[in-house]
C-alpha cells in the first residue's frame, strides 16, 4: 500500500517525470495501481451510497460509480436489500475495468493517428495511472468534478504525450478538442459525460 501511495504522490506532484519512469514498466504495475485505486473508490462509494449520498455527475469521478448506483437503486435494492451495496463494489470494479479497455484502445488510436510512437501498452499505462487523481475526492460532491478533470488531463494529455513521444502542440490540440466535446455534451444533455 505504501508503494501505491508513493506512486500516487509522484504522479500528482511530478506527472511528466512519473510517466517518463513508467515507460520502462510492463503492464502489471499499471494494472495493480488501477486495481487498488478502483477498489478503494468502489468501497468508499458503496459506503457513501449506503449512508444516503447519491452517485451523480457532481459526486462521482468514474462513470462506473453512477451506472452502478443506478443499478443498485433501480433494481438490486428491491431484490437484495442493503446487501446490494456490497454487490455495488463488484459492479463498479467490473464496469471500470471494461471502460479501461475501451479507453486504452481510444487513446492508442488517437495518438497513433497523430504520429505517436509505441504500442498499445503506452495507452494502457496512461489510462491506468491517469485515474490517480480520482482518489483525491472522486466520490465527494463537486470535488469529484475537479478530480475527474485532473484524471482526464493525465489520461488524455500528459500520459500519452510522454509515453507516445507526441508533440506537445498535437497533444494539447487533442485534449482541447475532447474537453470541448465534453462541454458540448454537457450543455446539450445537462450532464457531465452522458449520464
Amino acid at each position: 500500500m505504501s508503494k501505491m501511495v508513493g506512486k500516487l504522490v509522484k504522479l500528482l506532484m511530478e506527472p511528466r517525470e512519473f510517466f517518463y519512469d513508467a515507460q520502462k514498466e510492463d503492464w502489471k504495475p499499471a494494472f495493480a495501481f488501477f486495481s487498488k485505486v478502483t477498489a478503494i473508490i468502489s468501497v468508499i462509494t458503496a459506503v457513501l451510497n449506503y449512508l444516503g449520498m447519491e452517485s451523480t455527475d457532481v459526486s462521482s469521478s468514474y462513470q462506473a460509480q453512477i451506472i452502478a448506483y443506478r443499478l443498485v437503486k433501480g433494481y438490486l435494492i428491491d431484490v437484495c436489500g442493503s446487501s446490494a451495496y456490497l454487490i455495488e463494489i463488484a459492479i463498479i470494479f467490473s464496469i471500470a475495468s471494461f471502460m479501461l479497455v475501451l479507453l486504452t484502445l481510444f487513446i492508442h488510436m488517437i495518438y497513433r493517428l497523430m504520429g505517436g510512437r509505441g504500442s498499445v501498452l503506452n495507452a494502457w499505462k496512461a489510462a491506468c495511472y491517469g485515474i490517480g487523481p480520482c482518489l483525491v475526492g472522486g466520490f465527494l460532491p463537486y470535488v469529484a468534478l475537479f478530480a475527474a478533470f485532473w484524471s482526464f488531463s493525465f489520461q488524455l494529455y500528459m500520459g500519452p504525450m510522454v509515453l507516445y513521444k507526441a508533440k506537445e502542440g498535437g497533444a494539447m490540440f487533442v485534449f482541447v478538442c475532447l474537453i470541448a466535446l465534453t462541454f458540448i455534451e454537457m450543455f446539450i444533455t445537462g450532464t457531465t459525460v452522458g449520464f
